[in-house]
């Protein structure tokens, strides 16, 4: 993760911070610095720290950050204060890169410094209105992030990955670009380690491709969060389920890539257990007792602006429908506890069928965090197996390093093959819409992620399918 320094002063920097938060992901720390109490945010991701003080003064500029930073931005009105402000980060951090904006040219001979003028900035836009003159490249289109490019770094989960075997919905990859050369998109056309993405489609929705791209093996429940969120209601639940939940949540925290375990319980009735919780909690485990009956919606809602990047909840929480309905609105992976604890299970399971490619990826990338195997089982009637989703899997198998077992059967659904196994497994699933459908569906329904999340027998994890579509 990126440290990144920014000091902030006047109008332009008031609208830079709100889009940064509005757009924010957990990949990089912010470290700001301002003088002006109104830029403060109340409500903040966690990685997002906030200083006041005069940055002019060497010592606490100096203080306020690490031994090691990735960038700085400097936005400050005054060019004399930057150019003070300039000289300190400098001094300190010889080669790391600066960016400046104030409203004249500060003339600096600094390879590692990039000024952006807002006088030529305003000239360069205020051209591209003038009839019969070319627009410069990153004033195309809407101006508003609609038109991206994305280098793919060596180890990207889009690695190998044809562009057919990538759902774009409401975006597109327009083209590559591979060794000096624009290679047009087409349906068997591949993505290699350094090239770079041509992307046009919603601003939104490039963000989370961008941060999907560009994130490296072993980062989940990046780009969802950082942190893990577990949900106990007294309520629905007895001692002994809470405490094993508890230990699920614990194991999960140990094991994945993550920050911060937060533990809220709902409805609190034992004091023996508000002080077993409170004994646990820690620099890393949060505990939150909830005494305002608030429903287990509207923490969700509340959590969801500090990024939840994996909700763990018991079966009997998961199962009650206004809960599933807010976990899938808001694209929140949940892990659903089970009878089988995760620690029993050697091996994780997914099965074909819609929307599974979409979560290989992530999928994948989860048990190899976890050290566990990786069972596939392709079902179909007429024996017309889904050779392309299995050749995407097999190609992402390679980059985590993870072996496949691949079972196909045109005889036995996944559902007869399951209830016949002895060995606890690990579901991957696809948090499709037909999730969140009623118990009363399951009659008719022929969708198995749907008859599959009702299964209590073991631990799964519901996977938003579209994330980088919403």
């Amino acid at each position: 993760m990126k440290q990144i320094g920014l000091i902030l002063e006047g109008k332009t920097a008031k609208f830079f911070l709100e889009q940064l938060l509005t757009r924010y992901h957990s990949s990089n720390f912010y470290h700001i610095i301002t003088q002006d109490q109104n830029l403060i945010q109340e409500n903040h991701p966690n990685h997002f720290t906030f200083h006041c003080f005069d940055p002019t003064s060497a010592s606490k500029l100096r203080s306020a950050f690490l031994s090691k930073m990735d960038s700085f931005f400097l936005i400050n009105p005054n060019p004399q204060e930057c150019k003070i402000i300039y000289e300190i980060l400098r001094e300190s951090f010889p080669q790391t890169q600066i960016i400046v904006n104030t409203c004249e040219d500060l003339r600096l001979e600094d390879k590692f410094l990039k000024e952006i003028s807002i006088p030529l900035t305003t000239t360069n836009k205020l051209l591209t209105l003038l009839p019969n003159v070319p627009s410069p490249i990153q004033d195309i289109g809407l101006n508003k992030g609609e038109i991206m490019e994305i280098l793919v770094p060596t180890g990207s989960v889009y690695c190998y990955r044809t562009l057919s075997s990538i759902s774009q919905k409401e975006w597109r990859i327009a083209g590559i670009y591979r060794n000096d050369q624009l290679l047009l998109s087409s349906y068997s056309l591949s993505i290699r380690p350094n090239d770079r993405l041509l992307v046009i489609g919603n601003p939104k929705i490039l963000n989370n491709i961008y941060h999907q791209v560009t994130s490296s093996l072993g980062q989940f429940p990046l780009p969802f969060g950082r942190d893990l969120f577990l949900y106990l209601d007294e309520d629905f639940l007895d001692e002994n389920e809470i405490l094993k939940d508890l230990d699920e949540a614990l194991i999960l925290h140990k094991k994945l890539n993550v920050n911060q375990l937060n533990i809220t319980l709902l409805n609190p009735k034992s004091f023996s257990l508000i002080h077993h919780l409170k004994s646990i909690q820690n620099a890393r485990i949060n505990v939150f007792i909830d005494y305002d009956c608030q429903t287990l919606s509207q923490i969700l809602q509340k959590h969801h602006q500090k990024r939840i990047g994996l909700a763990i909840l018991n079966h009997h929480l998961f199962h009650l429908l206004e809960v599933k309905k807010i976990l899938f609105a808001l694209g929140i992976p949940t892990f659903k506890t089970a009878q089988n604890s995760i620690l029993q299970c050697q091996s994780s399971f997914v099965f074909f069928e819609d929307y599974v490619e979409n979560i290989a990826p992530l999928a994948l990338d989860i048990a190899s965090q976890l050290g566990v195997d990786f069972k596939i089982y392709d079902f179909d009637v007429d024996a017309n197996y889904h050779t392309e989703c299995l050749e995407t899997y097999k190609n992402l198998s390679q980059i985590f390093t993870k072996p496949l077992e691949v079972i196909q059967s045109n005889t036995q659904n996944p559902i007869v093959y399951l209830s016949k196994s002895k060995t606890p497994l690990l579901y991957f699933l696809p948090f499709n819409p037909t999730i969140i459908s009623d118990k009363l569906l399951k009659i008719t329904s022929t969708d198995i992620s749907y008859h599959l999340s009702f299964s209590n027998k073991n631990p799964q994890i519901f996977l938003p399918v579209a994330y980088e579509n919403n």
